[in-house]
């Protein structure tokens, strides 16, 4: 009867045997995935660097934008006067401003008809305002006060003007309201040669409210503008006339976004050292690359932007400084002094394009975290590495499988020949009995 099992016949555990040698052949195998292992926990250690560089980032990026960064704001002293509102400023105002008059739309009436289904005058109906124009064209079937007022709003050629039916005790009216306020958009009308603008009994549009502009008083200047929306006369602010009286209105630097700015760094910048520190003692224990980003950071607060005219900060002339253990947080001394020097250089040391502050960290960012550099570089050197070793493996794979079929086809021949002695060594123990 075959055998099933190498050491059946022989009584040799030849499995055990096997297993053992297997063991001990796999030992360089079991070598190589322990350090494919460690690469992998060095990858995601590379990784949680990127992610705390690009959290970073977006700090470094807030002190970079002059937008988001001391961003300028616009107030009123009296809304029911005008509301204010910032307009690309860099100069902070105080100005009094008196409204004497609002800009007010122009608006015209017809006299009164029965209904809107009235009959108007047929023919070619002009309506201008300023240089602009336009022509409607009523036909018989189709000259209704209706008609007229959906023609009027439905041309092409008119931005300028409103038509609108209103049902009053006289009958109904069509009102014609210029879209834009103040005396450039007032509008005129031309009727039909031989007849009225609106028929025989209407000869003419009525005015019911006119045109006029915006009239006030700038720190004792007049001024006048046929809006009420006003951007061109205190730079860098934008008024909404809503009332005549007097009210002041005041711009400067967001001071609570720039102190946000500064904290939300400062936090940041701590995060990222601690989890550098971390690394280093742990996952990336003996790689210099920690320390190195982190003595770099710390360096970079030394390093001065040219404002022009002998002006050169740094971070901590700012306001930031450093504690006993490496901690970052704000000197509030540093920072009043720096601010009172004027938010506008405080804004510029940091947002200046190129040489700023901002640039000069995200620069370094940079160095290790964007494609190509000095992370990327580390990371593919790893998958080289575990590419290299996983080709080991499965060559040594490849061998250890042959080896073992090649044990296994021993031990087998060795168990049938003990087993042939043995049956040969109990034939000849019978025959001597």
């Amino acid at each position: 009867m075959a055998l099933t099992a190498a050491g059946v016949g022989s009584g040799i555990d030849v499995e055990s045997i096997l297993s053992g040698l297997g063991e001990i052949n796999r030992l360089p195998i079991v070598s190589l995935e322990t350090k494919i292992e460690e690469l992998d926990v060095e990858l995601s250690a590379f990784g949680t660097i990127k992610s705390a560089l690009d959290t970073f980032q977006s700090a470094v990026d807030a002190l970079g934008s002059n937008a988001d960064f001391g961003e300028f704001v616009a107030n009123s002293s009296d809304e029911d006067v005008f509301t204010a509102s910032p307009n690309n400023g860099d100069v902070a105002v105080n100005v009094e401003v008196d409204v004497i008059a609002l800009a007010t739309n122009h608006r015209l009436s017809t006299p009164a008809y029965d209904s809107e289904d009235s009959l108007v005058d047929s023919g070619t109906h002009t309506y201008s305002a300023g240089d602009k124009s336009f022509d409607i064209n009523m036909t018989g079937g189709n000259n209704t006060l209706k008609d007229m007022m959906d023609a009027i709003n439905d041309s092409e050629d008119n931005d300028f003007v409103s038509a609108s039916i209103i049902n009053v005790d006289s009958g109904s009216r069509l009102i014609l309201t210029a879209i834009e306020p103040g005396t450039e958009s007032k509008i005129t009308t031309s009727r039909p040669a031989g007849g009225s603008s609106l028929g025989a009994t209407s000869p003419d549009f009525v005015e019911i409210t006119e045109a006029s502009d915006a009239l006030l008083s700038v720190h004792g200047f007049e001024v006048t503008r046929s809006s009420n929306t006003i951007s061109d006369v205190i730079d860098g602010v934008t008024l909404e006339l809503t009332g005549v009286g007097t009210a002041s209105v005041d711009t400067r630097r967001d001071l609570e976004s720039l102190n946000a700015a500064m904290e939300e760094f400062s936090t940041q910048y701590n995060t990222l050292t601690s989890t550098l520190s971390g690394l280093s003692n742990g996952d990336l224990s003996g790689d210099s690359l920690p320390r190195s980003i982190e003595t770099r950071l710390r360096a970079a607060f030394f390093d001065t932007v040219d404002l022009g005219g002998g002006d050169s900060p740094n971070a901590l002339d700012m306001g930031f400084t450093f504690d006993r253990n490496g901690g970052l947080s704000i000197d509030t001394a540093r920072f009043d002094s720096a601010v009172d020097l004027g938010v506008n250089r405080y804004v510029e040391a940091f947002s200046r394009p190129d040489t700023g502050l901002s640039s000069l960290f995200s620069d370094l960012i940079d160095e290790y975290s964007e494609a190509g550099g000095v992370i990327t570089g580390r990371e593919n050197g790893i998958g080289t590495r575990k590419s290299s070793i996983d080709s080991q493996i499965e060559r040594m794979e490849y061998r250890l499988e042959k080896t073992s079929t090649r044990l296994r086809t021993q031990f087998t021949a060795m168990d049938l020949a003990i087993t042939e002695l043995n049956a040969t060594s109990g034939f000849l123990n019978n025959l001597i009995v």
